[in-house]
């Protein structure tokens, strides 16, 4: 712990990226951020080299290429750049460092290095004490490496925290549930439903019924929240779509898509759910065009899932020709997967 603290406090004194900056400049380090915004990670580590050879601000650089090798799942190399990054100047810490430091333990998690992942969280706490998000990923952390009391104190320490972070507590029930804890996590699901349910929006009522398998309910609070004027309406409409999907009625589900579609054709998320459930239902060629649909949209965090989504389909219909030729085109974006590099092998062969 004391070296990951020592790291922190030494890290760099730059409030925002604009405060970052170098006789130099900083076009190639905007275009790399830029290309991760975009997940076109791959160009933005070649944006940050060039950088480099620009004599470039070098903590932006390799916090940058860490958070790109991080997405790119290349875990160990993301740690070693991230450290570069808060190691590489000297100052007071601030928001960045924070910032950088949680991307280095996901690194670590990346790795199955637990308690170096845990190290990083406790050096956070012990600058930012009230930090429900470090207790709760420390949480993740602990459970992680098996132990379930230090998992489960953190996650308590969490909720203590914020106990109206109702997002944070469907997480913190998922990561039980998910290590076989399901009793413990509908107990936390319960507790926030019964003591918080004055405070709740529908739209929260709704996704605690869902995973607690209250599904009528959930559609009740669901549908009301659709109505409500302020209320974001995308995640309402997939959590209900969800609730049709949950229980095998893709009719349901389709139409509530559709509906949705129908007064916001911009919404590449519904567009890849309304593919999936028609994939289920055997419906390939609907699957293909609502794929289509939403990839003309050009939206940088759905690209990747839709693309991958319609070469599935493509698949299923038994055109393999179309769907090999489609996976050169994902891997020439997206080189990093290595489970879409098995899949062209496959395909390589039909």
């Amino acid at each position: 712990m004391k070296k990951v603290l020592a790291i922190l406090v030494a890290g760099f004194a730059c409030l925002s990226m604009a405060g970052c900056g170098s006789l130099a400049g900083r076009h190639n380090i905007d275009s790399g951020f830029s290309y991760i915004d975009s997940h076109e990670y791959q160009n933005a580590l070649e944006s940050f080299d060039a950088a480099l050879e620009n004599g470039e601000d070098q903590c932006l650089i390799h916090r940058g290429k860490g958070i790109a090798l991080l997405r790119s799942g290349e875990y160990g190399q993301a740690a070693d750049e991230l450290l570069l990054s808060l190691s590489c100047d000297e100052g007071i810490v601030d928001d960045m460092d924070f910032d950088t430091n949680y991307y280095l333990a996901e690194a670590y998690l990346g790795l199955s290095e637990y308690n170096k992942a845990k190290e990083v969280y406790d050096a956070i706490l012990a600058l930012r004490s009230k930090d429900s998000n470090a207790y709760y990923l420390r949480g993740i952390a602990e459970l992680a490496s098996g132990n379930h009391d230090g998992g489960y104190s953190d996650f308590t320490k969490a909720i203590a925290l914020n106990a109206r972070d109702y997002s944070m507590i469907i997480m913190i029930y998922k990561a039980l549930d998910e290590y076989g804890y399901s009793d413990e996590a509908t107990g936390i699901l319960q507790t926030a439903m019964s003591g918080g349910s004055d405070f709740m929006t529908n739209f929260e009522k709704g996704q605690i019924s869902f995973y607690l398998g209250n599904n009528a309910e959930a559609q009740s609070y669901l549908e009301a929240a659709r109505n409500e004027r302020d209320q974001e309406k995308e995640p309402v409409v997939i959590m209900l779509g969800q609730t049709g999907e949950k229980q095998g009625d893709y009719n349901y589900a389709i139409s509530v898509y559709r509906n949705y579609l129908s007064e916001n054709p911009d919404s590449a998320l519904v567009y890849n759910q309304l593919g999936m459930c028609q994939i289920r239902q055997g419906d390939y060629q609907s699957a293909v065009s609502s794929f289509e649909s939403g990839i003309a949209l050009d939206n940088k965090e759905m690209n990747q899932a839709l693309m991958l989504n319609q070469i599935t389909a493509y698949e299923y219909m038994g055109e393999f020709q179309v769907a090999a030729g489609m996976m050169e085109d994902y891997l020439a974006t997206y080189p990093e997967d290595k489970d879409a590099i098995r899949e062209n092998i496959f395909l390589s062969t039909r």
